[in-house]
Order: C-alpha cells, then structure tokens, then sequence
C-alpha cells in the first residue's frame, strides 16, 4: 500500500549538490527620496512690470475691436515639459473674458491669438511659440461707462501642469 519510493544515496547527494550550486538569496535596502513642490514656476516679463497704455478712448467708439493693443511679455521657464498660462483677476460682471476696471461698465478684454480668453483660467502654451495676448476695451451694453480715467490690473501666470 505504500508505493512511495525513497531516495537512495546517490539521488540524495544528487539532489544535495544541486541545492549547493544555487547561490543563496541577498537582500539590499533601496532608498527613495525627492521633494514636492505645488510647480515650478516660470518667469514673465523677466519679472518686469507689463504696462499697456489706450491713451484716449472714445466712450462710443468702444466695440469690443477698436482700439486694441498687444501685451508685450516674455515666457522663461527653467525645466521642460507642458507650460500653462492663465491670466487672473477679477472679470467683469458683463464679461468673464475682460478684466474689471475703476469705471463701471467699462472691462479690458483680454484675447488669445485673437480668440477671448477666460480670466482665472489655464490654458496650454508652447513655450517655443507662446500665443500672442492682445487686450481690447469693451463696455457693458447695458451700462456704459462715464468719462474719466480708467485702470486696470491682472497678474500674468505660467507654470507647469
């Protein structure tokens, strides 16, 4: 009933030497470090303050095109891989593409290669080609502006995703 065969001596050796030819398993500690950081910002302007200046405006000939301007500004970033930019501030309560300004009913629009852009929103950049930012004044059909000086500001961001 008991059909099980043992070993004899040569198997046993065998199979001793066999167990003798396979190195014994090692064991090593692997440590792991880095840091954390919310992104690595970029720098706009070379840190310069970015000014655009409409001169006279002319409270009838604002229609969302006249009188536009280019935002000239620079994009550094010290790494590489995938740039954003947004640019932030308070929009304007008849426009969520213009930056709200000291006079009631009067925003500055800021565009995108000619497209609106969101405030406070990100968008993809290029940091070979970063789009063109034009900014244009428009004014609340609802409310138009009163004669006067006018300001405006926003803070231009980029970092990476």
């Amino acid at each position: 009933m008991n059909n099980i065969k043992r070993p004899n001596k040569k198997q046993m050796m065998l199979f001793f030497c066999l167990f003798m030819t396979f190195p014994m398993a090692q064991a090593t500690n692997v440590n792991f470090r880095g840091t954390l950081v919310e992104s690595i910002p970029c720098e706009i302007n070379r840190g310069g303050l970015i000014e655009v200046d409409f001169d006279t405006v002319i409270i009838r000939g604002i229609d969302g095109n006249k009188y536009r301007q280019p935002v000239p500004y620079t994009v550094t970033c010290s790494g590489t891989g995938s740039v954003r930019l947004s640019v932030q501030g308070t929009s304007a309560s008849f426009d969520n593409t213009a930056v709200v300004t000291n006079k009631s009913g009067l925003g500055i629009r800021v565009e995108q290669n000619g497209s609106p852009l969101r405030i406070n929103q990100f968008i993809s950049i290029n940091l070979l080609r970063p789009p063109t930012l034009t900014v244009v004044p428009v004014a609340n059909p609802a409310s138009l502006p009163t004669a006067g000086p006018f300001t405006s500001r926003a803070t231009i961001i980029a970092d990476y995703q």
